[in-house]
C-alpha cells in the first residue's frame, strides 16, 4: 500500500543549478495515511440536486454507496474535510488492481493491434515491476474508476447520474517532479526525446505529444527565421522570394511533422490507439448490437443521426460568423474613422472606444458561442472521447479563426485596396458625427496609412505574444499570492483567523495544499494547440507583410515551452494520463492554414509589392483584377504539385524507428503462427486475491465506511452553522 511505482525516468535527478522554483511550489508531502493515487471531491451543495431532495439521509445515502463501490473494486480510501459541506476522499488502488488493470489494458492492445509483443502475466500482484510509470498507474486507476461497467469501469461520472454529489476526482502534483523539471528546463536550451519521455511518463503520451509538437515547431522556426532576417535587409517589401520560401516551409513543417509524431507514437508504444473505442460515460444507447471487431454486445447510436445532428452546427457557425464579422467591420470603420479623420472634441477619449467595443463584444459572443457549441456537441451523443474532442475542436475553430485574422483581412482587402472612397463621403460621414456628438467637427485630410498592416501585423506576432504570456502564466499566480497575502492582512486587522476545520498537526501542511490544488482549474491541453495553431496561421497567412515575425514567434516558442510547464505546476491541476498518438483536428487545421497561406501569400504580393516603396498613397492596388486572379489560382495549384511532391519524398525515406516497429509485428505474428495457443486463459476468467472478499475484510470495509460518513457529517453540521449565520 505504501509503495509508489515510478519509471526511474519519471523521477530525474535534480539540476545542480537551483534557481528558486522550491519557492513558488507547496513542498507538503503527504503522511503515509494519505498517500493516494486519486483524490475525489464530495460535494453535498451540489447544484445538480434539487433542494426538496437535498437531505442529510439522502446525501449520506449517496456517499454510502459511492464507499462501497470503491471498497468492492478493490480499493482503500480515507476522507479528511475540504470545506463545509464538502469531504475530499482520498482513493489509493492496491498494486494488484493495478496491476490487473494493466494486464486486461495489454490484451486489449494486443488485440486491436497496439502492442507489438503479447501481453505478459504479471510475475507477482504484490510488487509491480520498477518500470512501471506514473503515469500508467493513474491512467489505469482513473479509466477504473470512470469507465463504464462495459468497459470495465466503475462509471463514476462526476455530477452526472447517481454521482452529482461527485464535483470532480483529480491527482495530486507531485511537488519533487515539479520542482526538479522547472530548474532542469530552465537550464537546457534543447529538449531531447528523453525529457519527452520523463513528460510521457509523469503525464502521459497526451501531453507529452503536445510538448513534443510545440518543441519540433520550435526548432522549425530557426529556418524561417534565418530567411526572415535576410528578406528583411536585403530583399524589397513583399518579396516572391521570400513568400514561396515561406508557403513551402509550410508544407514541408505539416508532412515532417506527420513523420515525427509517427515516430513517438511508435516509440511509446500507442500507434493505433484511436482505435480503441472506449465509450463516453454521458453517450446513450438506442439499442445493444453486436461490435462488428469484438462481437461482444455494444450499445448503438445510428451514425445518419449523428451526421444530421452535425450538419445542423453549420448554420448555427455561419450565423455566429456573420455577427463576428459584423462587429468587427463597424468596429474597424469606427477605429478608421476615430483615429485617421476625425479631429473634433473628445478625441483623446473617443480613440478608445473601438478597443472597448472589442474587449467586450468579442469576448461575450466566443463565451455564449461555448455554450451553444458546447450543447451541440452533447446533443451530437458522440461515442468516445476523441470523437468529441474533435467535434468540438472544429466548432470552436471557426469562431478563433474568425476573432484571430478578421482584423489583418479587412485592412487588407478592405482599407488598402478601397481606402480611396473613403474621401468623397468625408462631408456624409463628417456630418453624421456632428449629428451624435451635437458639435461642428472637424476632420483631417483623410489618406491611406500604408503602414496600418504591417502595423497591426507586428502587434500580434510580436507584442500581442508578450500580454499573452502574461496573462497566461504569471497574472494567475500573482492573483493568487495577492489574494492570500490579502486574506493575511484582513486576518491580522480583524485578529481572527477562519479555521475550518482542526487538521492533524502531521496532516495540516499536506491538506492545505491539497485544499489549494482542488481550486485550481483543469489543464486543458486543446488551449495550448490553439494558441500555437493561431500563430502558426499569422506566418502561414501574412508572413510577407513583416518577415521578422518568425523570429518573434521563434523567441515566443522558447518561452512557452517553459511557462507551459510553469502553468502546468504552479496554475491548473495535475492533468490526468492519457493515451494519444497524434494531434488529432489541431493537424487538419494547420493544413487547412498553409492552403489558406498559399492563397492569400499571392494575393498579398499582387497587390501590395509594386506600390509599397511609392509615396503617393492615395491609390496602393496596382494590380490588375485579372491578374491578381491569375496570381491566386497559379500559387494554389503550386500548393497542391509541391504538397504532392513533399509527401512523395518523406515516404521514399522510411523512418528506421517505423521499420523496426513493422519488424517486431512480423516476428510476433510469425511465432504466434508456429506456437499452439491451447493454454491461453480468457480474460473474462482473470481474478487475483485482492477481489476476494473476506469477512474480516468486510468488517473493515464496514469500519472505514462509517468513519468516513462521521467525517461527512461533521461538515455538513459546519455547512448548516454557516447558513444559520448568514
Amino acid at each position: 500500500m505504501d509503495s509508489k511505482p515510478a519509471s526511474p525516468s519519471s523521477s530525474p535527478k535534480p539540476s545542480s543549478v537551483k534557481p528558486n522554483a522550491s519557492r513558488l511550489i507547496n513542498y507538503a508531502l503527504p503522511p503515509s495515511d494519505l498517500e493516494s493515487d486519486l483524490v475525489i471531491v464530495f460535494d453535498a451543495e451540489s447544484r445538480s440536486v434539487p433542494k426538496e431532495k437535498k437531505t442529510a439521509v439522502f446525501i449520506e445515502d449517496a456517499f454510502r454507496v459511492l464507499l462501497s463501490e470503491l471498497v468492492n473494486a478493490g480499493f482503500s480510501f480515507k476522507v479528511r474535510g475540504h470545506k463545509p459541506g464538502s469531504v475530499f476522499i482520498f482513493v489509493k488502488a492496491s498494486d494488484a488492481v493495478v496491476s490487473f488493470a494493466s494486464y486486461r489494458s495489454q490484451i486489449k492492445d494486443w488485440l486491436f493491434g497496439i502492442r507489438t509483443s503479447a501481453p505478459v502475466a504479471p510475475v507477482s500482484q504484490d510488487k509491480l515491476d520498477d518500470n512501471f510509470s506514473t503515469a500508467e498507474r493513474l491512467r489505469l486507476v482513473y479509466e477504473r474508476l470512470t469507465n463504464s461497467e462495459k468497459d470495465h469501469g466503475l462509471g463514476i461520472t462526476p455530477g452526472q447520474g447517481d454521482w452529482v454529489f461527485v464535483k470532480s476526482i483529480f491527482a495530486l502534483h507531485d511537488p519533487k517532479f515539479n520542482v526538479a523539471w522547472i530548474e532542469r528546463w530552465s537550464t537546457k536550451w534543447i529538449l531531447d526525446d528523453d525529457e519527452l519521455d520523463i513528460i510521457r511518463n509523469t503525464f502521459g503520451e497526451k501531453i507529452a505529444l503536445y510538448f513534443a509538437f510545440l518543441q519540433y515547431y520550435f526548432a522549425r522556426l530557426l529556418f524561417p527565421t534565418v530567411v526572415g532576417l535576410l528578406a528583411f535587409f536585403f530583399l524589397p517589401p513583399y518579396s516572391p522570394t521570400f513568400a514561396i520560401i515561406s508557403c513551402l516551409w509550410g508544407c514541408v513543417f505539416i508532412e515532417s511533422w506527420k513523420r515525427r509524431e509517427i515516430e513517438l507514437a511508435v516509440r511509446w508504444g500507442v500507434k493505433g490507439c484511436s482505435n480503441l473505442v472506449t465509450h463516453r460515460a454521458a453517450f446513450i444507447g438506442e439499442s445493444e448490437r453486436e461490435d462488428p471487431v469484438t462481437g461482444d454486445l455494444v450499445w448503438y447510436y445510428p451514425p445518419w443521426k449523428r451526421v444530421l445532428k452535425e450538419f445542423t452546427a453549420i448554420p448555427t457557425a455561419l450565423a455566429a460568423g456573420l455577427i463576428l464579422i459584423g462587429i468587427q467591420a463597424v468596429v474597424f470603420v469606427i477605429e478608421i474613422f476615430l483615429s485617421e479623420i476625425y479631429d473634433g472634441p473628445l478625441k483623446q477619449y473617443l480613440v478608445f472606444l473601438p478597443t472597448a467595443l472589442l474587449a467586450t463584444l468579442v469576448p461575450t459572443l466566443t463565451a455564449f458561442y461555448n455554450i451553444i457549441a458546447t450543447g451541440m456537441t452533447d446533443w451530437e451523443n458522440h461515442v468516445t472521447e476523441r470523437t468529441y474532442d474533435t467535434s468540438m475542436t472544429q466548432k470552436m475553430f471557426v469562431l478563433n479563426f474568425l476573432t484571430a485574422y478578421m482584423g489583418l483581412f479587412l485592412t487588407s482587402y478592405v482599407y488598402l485596396p478601397f481606402g480611396h472612397l473613403i474621401a468623397p463621403n468625408m462631408d456624409i460621414i463628417t456630418a453624421t458625427m456632428e449629428r451624435f456628438i451635437g458639435e461642428t467637427a472637424s476632420a483631417k485630410k483623410f489618406t491611406i496609412n500604408k503602414f496600418r498592416l504591417k502595423q497591426q501585423y507586428i502587434y500580434f506576432t510580436a507584442t500581442a505574444q508578450l500580454i499573452n504570456f502574461f496573462v497566461e502564466t504569471l497574472l494567475p499566480y500573482i492573483q493568487r499570492r495577492a489574494f492570500k497575502e490579502a486574506k493575511k492582512l484582513q486576518e491580522k486587522v480583524t485578529g481572527t483567523s477562519e479555521e475550518i476545520f482542526k487538521d492533524k498537526t502531521e496532516e495540516a501542511s499536506f491538506l492545505t495544499r491539497v485544499r489549494t490544488e482542488a481550486d485550481f482549474p483543469d489543464y486543458v491541453v486543446g488551449d495550448d494547440y490553439r494558441e500555437m495553431v493561431v500563430q502558426f496561421g499569422y506566418l502561414s497567412l501574412f508572413a510577407t507583410v513583416w518577415p521578422l515575425a518568425p523570429l518573434f514567434s521563434f523567441i515566443n516558442n522558447w518561452v512557452e515551452l517553459r511557462g507551459d510547464a510553469v502553468k502546468i505546476c504552479l496554475d491548473t491541476k495535475r492533468p490526468i494520463p492519457s493515451k494519444a498518438e497524434t494531434i488529432g483536428p489541431w493537424l487538419d487545421n494547420l493544413t487547412f492554414l498553409t492552403w489558406l497561406g498559399s492563397l492569400t501569400t499571392s494575393s498579398l504580393v499582387s497587390m501590395f509589392r509594386a506600390s509599397a516603396t511609392e509615396r503617393d498613397c492615395s491609390y496602393l492596388v496596382s494590380a490588375r483584377p485579372w491578374v491578381l486572379l491569375s496570381a491566386v489560382l497559379l500559387s494554389e495549384h503550386a500548393y497542391f504539385v509541391a504538397r504532392y511532391l513533399i509527401g512523395l519524398v518523406y515516404d521514399a525515406l522510411d523512418s528506421t524507428v517505423v521499420q523496426k516497429h513493422r519488424r517486431l509485428q512480423y516476428l510476433n505474428r510469425q511465432q504466434t503462427l508456429n506456437r499452439s495457443l491451447t493454454e491461453g486463459e480468457r480474460i473474462e476468467t482473470l481474478e487475483h486475491a485482492e477481489m476476494v472478499v473476506t469477512e474480516t475484510k468486510r468488517d473493515e470495509w464496514h469500519a472505514s465506511i462509517a468513519e468516513a460518513v462521521a467525517t461527512l457529517q461533521t461538515c455538513l453540521v459546519k455547512s448548516e452553522a454557516d447558513k444559520k449565520k448568514d
